[in-house]
């Protein structure tokens, strides 16, 4: 069925018993998905993509598969069962020619939320503070209605008008840093004695970012927007920047001025000191590149302030995309609109750089 899966996933470890994670007392993220009756495999996935375990994989690290119906199996990641497929299962019996196949994700920001309280306060859920690497867990149990794929057999492509355009999403992550010395930004900071100390927690502005800019400085990102298709509806922007210093002298209560530019396009706010800014911003289609979109992000000198420090976290740009995939060999994601107009939606791909089946 899936024949673009990534290399097999070889090493295993076997757990019986699970120490507590670090975040167990937020509710939910704790443990509740173990069933401590049954034993736990754990595999480490570091990129995103399919990943299939054939059985010769699952016999080396002593998984009894012998005993096993393979309608049983589950895996679990970021304390969730996950749908996966298994080629083969209905027989009751995992065969030497059987195999699992699923959809991972390597780790982002999604565990580090709960460090800064809320999806609010959280600067980056694209990028972890800490690891790209996460843990799955492979178990069974005596249930034959575990999560699967449903497998799609309908081939009556003439029963279909194909759609126009998919929904693209790509994102810019920016984790340059803030100095050769001490590239992780702090946040703000308060004086004890001679030293600046952060203060006690995560703040919304403290993390990995991109250099930053100055007071009357700004810099200009570009973003992949190829294959736009116009007569869609708007494109959307959305971004994260921080507010990296505050002008203690000023004597109003805004000393910040961030302006973001996308052709005709101006978004612009003030604010204080330090602070995370979400940017979101509906673009005309007629603004985006042929090829790729430049973005502006300023530090506005008008307030009066003697310093006004801004760096970004993240850019993103949603926007419709015809059915020609740029040559690409893959297409790491895409949205599909519900279609309304028939019971199933249907792709014609072109342009794309590869052979047999592709997921």
């Amino acid at each position: 069925m899936f024949e673009n899966y990534r290399n097999t996933i070889i090493s295993f470890s076997f757990l019986i018993v699970f120490t507590s994670f670090s975040l167990v007392s937020f509710a939910q993220f704790n443990n509740s998905w173990i069933n401590y009756n049954q034993q736990y495999y754990k595999f480490k996935i570091a990129e995103t993509g399919i990943f299939r375990i054939d059985s010769a994989t699952l016999f080396n690290v002593g998984i009894p598969l012998s005993t096993i119906n393979p309608q049983n199996l589950q895996i679990f990641a970021r304390g969730q069962e996950i749908p996966i497929y298994i080629e083969g299962e209905n027989d009751g019996i995992f065969n030497t020619s059987d195999y699992i196949e699923f959809y991972a994700q390597h780790n982002d920001g999604w565990l580090d939320e709960q460090l800064y309280g809320s999806a609010v306060n959280h600067p980056n859920p694209y990028y972890s503070l800490t690891t790209d690497t996460i843990s799955y867990f492979l178990t069974w149990n005596n249930s034959t209605s575990n999560l699967r794929f449903t497998v799609e057999t309908d081939t009556s492509f003439s029963s279909y008008t194909p759609i126009d355009f998919v929904l693209k999403e790509n994102i810019e992550i920016y984790t340059q840093g803030n100095g050769t010395v001490n590239p992780y930004y702090d946040g703000e900071t308060i004086s004890v004695g001679n030293s600046s100390v952060s203060l006690f927690g995560y703040a919304s502005t403290e993390g990995w970012f991109d250099s930053p800019y100055n007071l009357g400085g700004s810099k200009t990102k570009n973003i992949n927007t190829q294959n736009a298709y116009l007569a869609g509806s708007d494109a959307k922007l959305q971004a994260v920047v921080t507010g990296q210093s505050n002008d203690a002298n000023m004597s109003t209560s805004i000393n910040q001025h961030l302006r973001v530019s996308l052709g005709s396009t101006v978004w612009d706010t003030t604010f204080n000191g330090y602070k995370k800014i979400d940017v979101n911003q509906n673009i005309p289609l007629n603004q985006l590149g042929t090829n790729t979109t430049s973005v502006t992000f300023s530090s506005i000198n008008s307030l009066g302030s003697g310093v006004a420090r801004q760096a970004i976290a993240y850019l993103k740009i949603t926007y419709p995309h015809t059915l020609d995939f740029e040559g690409a060999t893959s297409f790491s994601s895409f949205f599909v609109d519900d279609n309304t107009s028939q019971t199933k939606s249907y792709l014609n791909f072109n342009n794309l750089n590869n052979t047999g089946n592709i997921l």
